[in-house]
């Protein structure tokens, strides 16, 4: 069976080397996805979707074409963010309940959620943050298990979590 970077095996959230790694909501915030992977992986035509009440939209949608080597980020900004990110795409604001990212197929890769009945959650939904980002930890760990992968982190969109 031949797995190309970035594919998914049947959908199921955790499979795939790129993870959400790190949210923080509202017009200056940001969604940091993470490629864990030795190899890199096109995340070209992949869409990172909001969640609000019982359903989810898309936030951005990533240009074709669009590497991300290994251990990089890639961060979708809120048009209020003041920092300097890299390598990432500019959208209105960044709210709901939690997000979704989706490969070029449509296959759900990985995805937090910020209350029980979020669509963007795995398992335990993750716990918000006040005046901070929501993120894995150094390693991006992945449990498929929201409440035990997300914990509250000082922001530090494209860069390692602490």
């Amino acid at each position: 069976m031949l797995l190309l970077a970035g594919s998914t095996i049947g959908g199921t959230p955790g499979v795939s080397p790129v993870k959400v790694n790190e949210i923080a909501l509202g017009p200056a915030g940001f969604v940091e996805l993470r490629n864990t992977a030795s190899t890199t992986a096109d995340i070209g035509g992949w869409t990172v979707r909001t969640c609000a009440g019982g359903t989810s939209e898309i936030l951005a949608t990533i240009s074709p074409g669009t590497p991300l080597g290994p251990g990089e980020y890639f961060v979708i900004v809120g048009a209020a963010f003041s920092g300097t990110v890299p390598n990432g795409l500019i959208v209105e604001t960044v709210d709901g309940s939690g997000v979704i990212a989706r490969n070029r197929h449509g296959a759900h890769t990985d995805s937090v959620g910020l209350s029980s009945s979020s669509p963007c959650r795995e398992a335990g939904a993750a716990t918000p943050c006040a005046d901070s980002s929501l993120g894995r930890d150094g390693a991006s760990r992945d449990t498929d298990h929201n409440s035990a992968d997300f914990s509250c982190r000082i922001p530090s969109p494209g860069e390692s979590n602490h």
